[in-house]
């Protein structure tokens, strides 16, 4: 039953650190803006721009294969695991004995290479 509950608890970190990205995200710009001394946008502000992203057309290019259609889930999926390496409000839970420093460095360089590979794979003249 232990198992069972740290299994929830390890999925309820991984959906929290997904809704809360954009709050952070929007802390930061707004604390920026402070230090600026101008009015900065709301805190929830980068759950506006998300929305909004997620509702536009998708655009591909003629030359794009596969590999960049798969390339944002592959992203996605590679930063989203190393989060959920990092021991963020409960510890002991069944994917912290995977989370070593060289574990997330492979996987947000894992996220990076993918990334850099998409980006040559139009070949048009913003990438490769």
């Amino acid at each position: 039953m232990a198992l069972i509950t740290d299994y929830l608890v390890q999925g309820g970190q991984m959906l929290l650190i997904l809704l809360l990205a954009p709050l952070l995200t929007g802390w930061v710009r707004a604390l920026k803006a402070q230090l600026l001394r101008r009015r900065g946008p709301s805190l929830l502000q980068p759950y506006r721009d998300l929305f909004k992203l997620l509702r536009k057309e998708v655009v591909l290019a003629d030359s794009a294969s596969w590999l960049f259609r798969v390339a944002p889930y592959l992203i996605f999926a590679a930063l989203w695991v190393a989060a959920a390496l990092v021991p963020t409000f409960a510890s002991g839970l069944p994917f912290s004995w995977t989370a070593d420093l060289i574990a997330i460095v492979a996987l947000l360089g894992t996220a990076r290479f993918f990334l850099a590979l998409a980006g040559l794979d139009v070949g048009t003249s913003f990438g490769g």
